[in-house]
């Protein structure tokens, strides 16, 4: 109230007597105040809501290919792929430029008397399929699993529909939208961190090489910045050939077979009771050293 009056260079604190006067500004002061915590009320269920609600499809527009890709499905003749392989690799990488992991939803190449043709889809498209087991292809009711951690699946409409023709492969965007904001990093997702076959192969090269996982990893990113790959698949990797190339031997088993296979010179000590106290290998170079 005194900052009221204050704030006024015309009016005298002392100058205000009326007594009706005093209680009607304390009266406006008390109605603009409950306004105010009426609209910080409403603000924050605004908030709430936005927050809690998920996000909507208008939300998110934008298709992440471009308005030109939407014009050329209607000429062939604009964006021909050759192979399936050159378009599934255009696809996913315009996807991950935008955020967008794009996957196969359905294909009919191999069917006779029929136009081959693939479907396309954002991975989180559809919904949650809980785990059903299958015994002579029927489905037996087992326990309902518990999950620990939520599902990626939020019913995205995004759909391409791709065609082969006499010329080769062509691309229509059947629904171009997301309900869903896109991916700001890429590194650890489970579909864009997988590694093709040929850096498969590098990696088990390098691990052979005894070379560290963080080194191959690092080593897989000169060779494709765009690589997302995280140092847990590489160490996966690694595990599947170590479990490939036991093929079932004991840790001892697989040694002698490596001694063998690399011909390493052996000599063993025993004692009375043919009990084997020492071993030794080495290998056929260094007696020539």
């Amino acid at each position: 109230m005194e900052t009221l009056i204050a704030s006024s260079p015309s009016i005298d604190k002392q100058e205000i007597v009326d007594p009706s006067i005093h209680h009607d500004l304390e009266s406006e002061d008390h109605t603009m105040e409950v306004e105010k915590q009426v609209t910080d009320v409403v603000v924050t269920e605004q908030k709430s809501q936005q927050e809690v609600s998920p996000p909507s499809i208008f939300n998110f527009r934008s298709p992440p290919f471009s308005i030109s890709v939407l014009a050329q499905h209607k000429n062939p003749a604009l964006i021909v792929f050759q192979s399936d392989e050159a378009l599934v690799d255009w696809i996913r990488c315009i996807g991950k430029q935008h955020g967008f992991i794009i996957v196969i939803m359905g294909s009919e190449k191999c069917i006779k008397n029929r136009t081959p043709r693939m479907r396309f889809s954002c991975e989180r498209s559809g919904k949650y399929r809980p785990y059903v087991k299958k015994v002579d292809g029927k489905e037996v009711a087992v326990k309902k699993r518990v999950r620990s951690t939520g599902t990626k699946k939020c019913e995205c409409p995004f759909e391409l529909k791709a065609v082969k023709g006499n010329d080769g492969w062509t691309v229509s965007v059947h629904n171009g939208t997301h309900n869903h904001p896109p991916a700001v990093y890429l590194e650890g997702h489970s579909y864009a961190g997988r590694l093709s076959a040929e850096q498969t192969s590098t990696v088990v090269d390098l691990s052979v090489a005894l070379v560290k996982p963080r080194e191959i990893r690092t080593h897989l990113k000169v060779q494709d910045p765009e690589n997302v790959t995280s140092i847990k698949t590489v160490y996966n990797v690694r595990q599947k050939y170590r479990v490939i190339e036991k093929a079932g031997k004991s840790q001892m088993q697989h040694l002698l077979d490596r001694l063998e296979k690399y011909h390493y010179v052996h000599w063993t000590r025993g004692n009375e009771t043919e009990n084997v106290t020492e071993l030794f290998w080495s290998p056929t170079s260094s007696f020539y050293r």
